[in-house]
């Protein structure tokens, strides 16, 4: 080697000799041909810029595989620690000392530029911060295009220059016959294919790379903690995307990062930027699950359920859409290792039944309002989403029993009229599992003990007429005070139940059993269509009657056809035609009509608090015309009398109308 440098030497000198003006353009284009075999020297003399610190002085490239984090990252840590030397002259990063160390770095792959380009980077992200041991370093960056330039440089190209010496050409000698594998790996660049660790070790220049891919890890991770405009935040996280997989020989900064990203993705739900943030956040958590060694995906699941659990102990109109969101989030990331997803969703589901037999054997307030609780209750839509998104056979079907009683026994706590809005919400959750999951699970009873509510029966009392309505995916109780006694209250409840009356004959439509399941039903409708006394109510009474008769007959005809007998029939839609949608397909079809319909009516409910003209002129009239309020009102319901006869079995598919709100755990992240 020194015999080559000698060589080299000796044929620049008669270049210069012979040819001093291509000379002269060599030293002010291409410098570092004319520098070969002076990079360590020139180190410790006059390009000494602070990254001293990063070498750890340990220039034995036989790293043990197991050791790769103690034997390189503990050196580099500590030499880290020591600010640099104040005797050192700091030098004023321009914008052609920072093009000088780009050429270096990425045209010529040297490690001197790159190490220069990470020092100042280093610098550059401490630059705000008053406590910095690296504030002597010998950078100074004082125009803010170059530190713009700079930040752009290292986060959009750095991970070429570590991709070519860990993985790429770089990473073999130069007489390796491997050399064109190495080429090969190096062009098929995919950021989610882990890189194993005993791969990066092995690479020719590790000892020395490792250094600088530590320090530049680390100030990124600082970057991150210490950045707050949401447009700099994104431009970070997504440019890590390209550095995850270089993070395995470091566990440390992997769970420095997971816990950094988990905050970023649990942020409060203020600001109006904060999605592209916590989407981002969660792409790169996503990321570090399938990149680093396991077990880090259990560290992932079990910090972004976690976090989830504590973001959802309230709802409201404005955080709905982020916890719906954030709910998918957690079902994409429990659905990459269903092995690993089995094992934590067994003990969160376990504890969630803990709680409820608290509940049901002390019986106390607040055993009770843990379980009738926005937490609880999201966390069994979380489940039930995870379930329903890996209906397969796979250990998590396993646990559809033991959630569906969990369910189940929240809806039969406090049967009080008060807690219909859980209940309902419960339904919908036994709905969607069952529709997932291909399995028989009843909520008849529970939607039919609606009509057993005195209070339906009741003259309701005036007031409580909100421009909004009564927003059920919004309640899980009543007001304590006149609990379903206001018309609001009573439309949206009995809206929903037959909402869910009607998806429920949906789903069982095409069993063998289906005349028996819906006699209960229409039975108890009938007695609802004579006691009630709205004609509307009656007339989704009907509707649903009609189809339950209807879908009889057509089951009855078509089990006379069957070769098995009733006891042998194990299929649950054994009647469904082949050219018929399945029961999964038709619950995600009505769920996301459901949607659209709430998307279509949500603008109505947003009021800027502020009459327009034509507002104000409406209510002027309605003013003067207030001694013919009584007549106007009388024919209007005369008018809904005349039209509610002939409405049959079309004012079922208008109750399906109804707002009802997002259900962010359905199938959406499927």
């Amino acid at each position: 080697m020194e015999g080559a440098e000698a060589r080299h030497a000796e044929e620049m000198r008669k270049l210069r000799e012979k040819d001093p003006e291509f000379y002269k353009y060599l030293k002010n284009n291409e410098s570092s041909l004319l520098e070969f075999g002076q990079e360590e020297e020139s180190d410790d003399d006059n390009d000494s810029d602070g990254v001293d610190e990063m070498d750890d002085g340990d220039n034995d490239d036989g790293v043990d595989d197991n050791d790769y984090d103690v034997a390189d990252v503990a050196a580099a840590e500590k030499d880290e620690s020591e600010p640099a030397s104040s005797s050192k002259k700091q030098i004023l990063l321009t914008g052609e000392v920072l093009e000088k160390y780009e050429r270096s770095a990425f045209a010529g792959y040297g490690l001197k530029g790159l190490k220069n380009i990470v020092s100042a980077y280093r610098s550059a992200c401490h630059l705000s911060d008053p406590n910095d041991t690296q504030k002597n370093s010998r950078f100074a960056i004082e125009e803010s295009d170059v530190y713009d330039k700079l930040m752009v440089l290292c986060l959009g190209r750095c991970h070429d220059a570590f991709r070519y010496h860990l993985v790429g050409p770089g990473a073999k000698d130069g007489n390796d016959t491997n050399k064109s594998k190495a080429d090969a790996t190096a062009g098929e660049i995919d950021d989610n294919q882990p890189i194993s660790p005993k791969v990066l070790v092995k690479a020719r220049r590790w000892s020395e790379v490792s250094s600088i891919l530590h320090v530049f890890l680390k100030s990124t991770l600082y970057l991150l903690s210490e950045a707050k405009e949401p447009e700099l935040l994104t431009f970070i996280l997504q440019s890590l995307a390209k550095f995850t997989a270089f993070i395995t020989p470091f566990p440390r900064i992997a769970k420095a990062l997971l816990k950094s990203l988990v905050s970023l993705w649990r942020a409060p739900f203020e600001s109006q930027n904060d999605h592209v943030v916590r989407l981002q956040a969660f792409l790169r958590i996503r990321q570090l699950a399938l990149t680093q060694p396991f077990p880090f995906i259990e560290d992932c699941l079990k910090s972004l359920y976690l976090s989830y659990a504590k973001s959802s102990k309230f709802v409201s109109e404005a955080a709905l859409a982020t916890l719906t969101f954030m709910g998918n989030c957690v079902v994409e990331l429990y659905s990459l290792d269903l092995d690993s997803s089995y094992q934590h969703a067994f003990v969160y589901i376990r504890q969630l039944a803990l709680h409820l037999r608290t509940a049901i054997q002390k019986k106390t307030k607040e055993a009770f309002q843990t379980i009738y609780s926005w937490q609880y209750l999201n966390c069994l839509k979380v489940w039930t989403a995870v379930l329903a998104a890996n209906p397969g056979e796979s250990e998590l079907r396993s646990l559809v029993y033991p959630l569906t009683e969990i369910i189940l026994g929240v809806s039969r706590l406090l049967p009080t009229t008060r807690h219909l809005p859980i209940r309902l919400h419960c339904v919908r959750l036994l709905q969607q599992l069952a529709a997932s999951s291909y399995t028989f699970i009843p909520t008849t009873s529970i939607l039919l003990e609606v009509f057993e509510a005195k209070e339906i029966y009741m003259k309701p009392k005036k007031g409580g007429n909100n421009a909004q309505g009564v927003r059920l995916p919004l309640m899980i109780k009543l007001p304590k005070s006149d609990a379903l006694r206001t018309m609001d209250q009573l439309e949206a409840c009995i809206s929903e139940t037959f909402v869910l009356v009607n998806r429920e004959i949906d789903l069982y439509r095409y069993s063998a059993g289906f005349p028996e399941f819906t006699f209960r039903i229409c039975q108890r409708l009938r007695k609802f269509c004579k006691e009630t006394r709205v004609n509307r109510w009656k007339a989704y009474a009907k509707g649903c009657i009609d189809t339950c008769e209807r879908h009889s007959a057509k089951a009855i005809l078509g089990r006379s056809k069957l070769e098995e007998a009733p006891k042998d029939v194990k299929k649950l839609e054994i009647l469904k035609p082949l050219d018929v949608s399945c029961m999964k397909e038709r619950y995600e079809a009505a769920i996301e009509k459901e949607r659209r319909l709430e998307t279509a009516t949500k603008p109505e409910f947003a009021s800027s608090g502020k009459k327009g003209k034509n507002e104000e002129a409406v209510s002027h009239v309605t003013k003067q015309k207030k001694p013919s309020e009584k007549t106007n009102t009388k024919w209007r319901r005369t008018k809904d009398d005349v039209e509610a006869k002939d409405i049959g079995e079309e004012a079922l598919t208008k109750a399906d109308e109804v707002a009802q709100g997002i259900d962010w755990s359905d199938d959406e992240s499927k």
